[in-house]
């Protein structure tokens, strides 16, 4: 499988938008891996994870087909993983589409579709389907199952995911705190090859937990993964998802992840098991 990191940053992009914080314009300084776009993910030709507000440059940027793309996984229904109306535009008089767009999700980021499609996804060539926490489904030539992140509100079940193919297993586990134990449990059935793992509070706040992680908590979840056995030998871990806030660049957060063997993602960073 190949996994093309499409974005890399937390709700507000880095540098934000109209951020005068000295980490954003240092990005604006810099630029290359220190500008950062709403974080989703391509997974070799036919499967997208999330689809925010910078979508269309994510499609752009890196030669997307989105003809050729099955189906959509999204983690839940906060503003910069999702953007409804992007949906809208599938209907005729807007686009000219010939094939059917399988979304998984939960029933929360589902009604902010339907909010925005009304109820009948034939004609914008949808089919919604709800995603349950602890449920394995496929997804065209993907085994997923979901799991429960430690995140959204109490009316949403935000989803982390793993996802296998011919017996290669990649983790999902962007926009989550500490899981809860049952999902541990869960997880601990499964040998992961490739992990991806949240890392929105950075250097500013290491060992936070709650909702997101920072870099130390980051650390502390993949020698978890290890204790309770749910990494393969050889496992490649990515720290992902970082906000301008957590108030470290692309150069200090790979200083400070390299003693842990954890590599830091940036926009187009391929990952292949």
């Amino acid at each position: 499988m190949k996994l093309t990191i499409l974005g890399s940053a937390a709700a507000e992009g880095w540098p934000a938008l109209f951020c005068e914080c000295a980490t954003c314009q240092e990005a604006r300084k810099l630029g290359g891996r220190n500008l950062r776009r709403r974080t989703a993910y391509r997974l070799d030709d036919g499967l997208l994870i999330d689809f925010g507000p910078d979508a269309l440059w994510q499609v752009t940027e890196f030669g997307i087909d989105l003809s050729l793309i099955d189906d959509i996984l999204l983690t839940h229904s906060h503003g910069d993983h999702l953007t409804p109306m992007s949906f809208y535009y599938r209907r005729q008089g807007y686009s000219v589409v010939t094939r059917q767009l399988a979304v998984h999700a939960n029933a929360h980021a589902l009604k902010c579709i339907r909010d925005v499609t009304g109820p009948s996804e034939e004609t914008f060539r949808l089919a919604l389907h709800e995603v349950r926490p602890a449920q394995q489904f496929s997804a065209g030539p993907y085994m997923v199952t979901a799991l429960e992140a430690q995140h959204a509100s109490d009316d949403e079940d935000a989803l982390n995911y793993i996802i296998q193919r011919d017996g290669r297993t990649i983790l999902i586990g962007h926009d989550t705190g500490w899981w809860l134990e049952r999902t541990w449990d869960l997880v601990a059935g499964f040998r992961i090859d490739l992990a991806i793992l949240e890392c929105t509070y950075g250097l500013l706040n290491a060992d936070m937990r709650s909702h997101h992680l920072g870099v130390a908590a980051t650390v502390a979840f993949r020698d978890e993964l290890q204790h309770r056995g749910a990494l393969a030998a050889g496992a490649h871990v990515v720290a992902n998802h970082f906000s301008h806030n957590g108030a470290a660049n692309y150069d200090e957060l790979c200083e400070w992840f390299a003693p842990h063997g954890i590599e830091v993602g940036y926009d187009g960073l391929v990952l292949e098991i």
